[in-house]
This record gives structure tokens, C-alpha cells and sequence, in this order.
């Protein structure tokens, strides 16, 4: 059986690619697009917290770094309709927690320390190694597929928004 974690690599590989995600990573986003990244990662985790433990929590770490903001985050249909979903679909809502908290830990730690001039309450942990642990409990779940993909699929769309919402 596949590892949950090489099933979703393309989709992990094709948001790090993703022109906002290659900005968040380089830690030199526009701040425009860090805010309605900040506003998303709400979004979801006002749900995804619901069922987790504590330690993973980030919904009140985004909602402090939004208010630490200049800018606010703007309106992300994306966003809204996955969050309908997650609403409906408890294998979605823990596909995005594994997918998120995977995110936060791994990559975030890297994203942490490069931006520079930007809260980034959210990314840091009160116990690292306990909120591992809590990861590791998902990571062994390759049931998990199909929601961890769908989760990526839903991030990409909802970083087309961004980008997109600067044209409009």
C-alpha cells in the first residue's frame, strides 16, 4: 500500500510550485496575498479545530496574525465552497487536517524563519514534538487518499482566487 504521503506528493510539489505558494515559501509574498492566505487557513481551520486536539489548534494563532495585519484578507469563493464540503464530508475534514497540520509543521518551519515582516503566530508550536506525534497519527492513514488530494486540489484553487482577485 502506497504511504499517504507519496499519493499526494504531485499535488504537494504543484502547490510549493503554484506562484503564491513559491511566494509564501520564499517569504517574500505580497501582503496582499499572505493576508487572503491567512484568511482561507481561517476558514478551514474554524472547522478542521473542531475535531482535533488542542495542541494542533490553529485556529486563534491565524485569527491573531490577520489582526497583525495591514491589510485584510479578501473574499475566496474557493474557499467557501470547500468549506461547505468539509462541513458535510468528516474523511475531507480529515484529509485538510492531515494535509494542514502536515503543512504547518513541516514546510512552516522553513516559511517560519523567512518571513520576515510577517506574523507568523500560526506556525509556531507550544509542543512541536506532541503536535508530531498528533501528525503521525494521520500520516499512517493511506484511507486518507482521496481526501488528503482532494484538500491539495482545493488549496490550488483557492491560490488560482488569489492571483486571480489582482486582475480583477
Amino acid at each position: 500500500m502506497q504511504q499517504l504521503w507519496e499519493a499526494t506528493r504531485d499535488l504537494h510539489h504543484a502547490c510549493e510550485e503554484h506562484p503564491v505558494g513559491n511566494a509564501l515559501a520564499s517569504g517574500k509574498p505580497p501582503r496582499q496575498w499572505y493576508a487572503d492566505w491567512l484568511g482561507c487557513l481561517s476558514m478551514i481551520h474554524d472547522i478542521t479545530d473542531t475535531q482535533i486536539k488542542p495542541v494542533i489548534h490553529r485556529a486563534e494563532k491565524i485569527k491573531k496574525d490577520i489582526q497583525n495585519m495591514d491589510v485584510s484578507p479578501r473574499n475566496n469563493e474557493q474557499c467557501q465552497h470547500f468549506c461547505s464540503q468539509l462541513l458535510e464530508n468528516n474523511d475531507l475534514r480529515e484529509g485538510a487536517i492531515y494535509v494542514l497540520t502536515g503543512a504547518h509543521l513541516m514546510g512552516g518551519e522553513i516559511m517560519r524563519r523567512r518571513l520576515d515582516g510577517f506574523p507568523v503566530s500560526h506556525l509556531e508550536w507550544d509542543d512541536r514534538q506532541a503536535a508530531l506525534e498528533e501528525l503521525r497519527l494521520y500520516r499512517n492513514r493511506p484511507e486518507l487518499t482521496n481526501a488528503a488530494r482532494e484538500c491539495f486540489d482545493a488549496l490550488l484553487k483557492m491560490m488560482d482566487e488569489i492571483v486571480n482577485l489582482d486582475s480583477q
